[in-house]
């Protein structure tokens, strides 16, 4: 069974390489043939099975995107990450997608992950079923809104909001009422800046905590 671990931090891809190689999945021995940050060097490895990061760090494609690349040359991709980032997950699942599992797991949690995406069946575990309840009721923000938002719940004034954009002040409200409008569509109030940056978060928009 051939795996290939896309992961853009070199101790957590050799980490998962070495709990992996030799291990066996499904009756079949794990072989690697990709270790790498690269989504088309393990496209051009042809894996069984993507073991893809949610998250391949900055100028990286989205996970969807990535997804359906491994797709196209006939891998299932299983993705994994050490935060839940319930949007960019379930972007992941609706390009294709047949699991996730964070990196907090056992390795007995991923080669039976690993074991249920090689038979083309959908992972489900009580973290997946978890984050796909957070990403429902996500509103449709355009670039400009999340971007506003960003900005807004991180901390900034309106008018730095408005200057980091270049645009007015009252282009920025508005931004930033258009995205309280949006999260009240979909049942979840927004109104204060520690609602904003609560519903930020939950969302992904903010990156890991403590990140700017």
């Amino acid at each position: 069974m051939s795996v290939a671990v896309i992961d853009d931090h070199e101790l957590v891809r050799q980490g998962l390489a070495s709990l992996l190689v030799g291990a066996i999945v499904s009756g079949r021995q794990v072989e690697l043939v990709y270790v790498g940050g690269s989504v088309q060097a393990g496209v051009e490895a042809v894996p069984d099975v993507g073991l893809l990061d949610v998250d391949l760090g900055p100028g990286s494609a989205p996970v969807d995107e990535a997804v359906r690349e491994l797709l196209e040359a006939g891998s299932r991709v299983l993705m994994i990450s050490a935060y839940d980032d319930a949007r960019s997950i379930k972007a992941g699942l609706e390009a294709g997608a047949l699991g996730f599992v964070p990196k907090r797991v056992s390795l007995d949690v991923l080669v039976e992950a690993l074991s249920t995406v090689y038979t083309d069946e959908l992972y489900l575990s009580v973290d997946l079923a978890s984050i796909l309840a957070a990403a429902v009721g996500t509103p449709d923000l355009s670039p400009r809104e999340s971007e506003a938002l960003k900005l807004y719940a991180s901390g900034l004034s309106m008018t730095a909001v408005a200057r980091r954009l270049e645009i007015s002040p009252h282009t920025a409200k508005e931004y930033l009422d258009r995205v309280r409008a949006k999260y009240a569509a979909v049942g979840r109030e927004a109104r204060t800046r520690t609602e904003l940056y609560a519903a930020a978060q939950s969302d992904g928009l903010l990156g890991e905590p403590g990140q700017s």
